[in-house]
C-alpha cells in the first residue's frame, strides 16, 4: 500500500496519506476536503537547471517550495 504526499487546495497543508486502492479518493486529515493534489516524489529525475521541488500551491509562481511564502 503506497504512501503519497498530497497538498490540500483548501487549507494548504501537505500530508502523507496511505492510498489503499487507486479508486479511493483521499481526504485532507486537517480539514476533510477532497481537493487534494498529489505532490511529485522527491526521488524523481531532474532535468538540467530544474529545481528539486516546484511549488505546487495555488499561486502558480513556479518558485521552489517556500520560495514565495505561499
Amino acid at each position: 500500500m503506497p504512501l503519497f504526499d498530497f497538498a490540500c487546495a483548501a487549507c494548504g497543508k501537505v500530508s502523507e496519506i496511505l492510498v489503499r486502492d487507486s479508486s479511493e479518493k483521499p481526504v485532507c486529515p486537517s480539514c476533510g476536503s477532497d481537493r487534494l493534489e498529489r505532490e511529485l516524489p522527491a526521488f524523481r529525475a531532474q532535468t538540467k537547471g530544474e529545481a528539486a521541488h516546484v511549488h505546487s500551491g495555488s499561486c502558480g509562481c513556479g518558485k521552489p517550495r517556500g520560495g514565495c511564502g505561499a
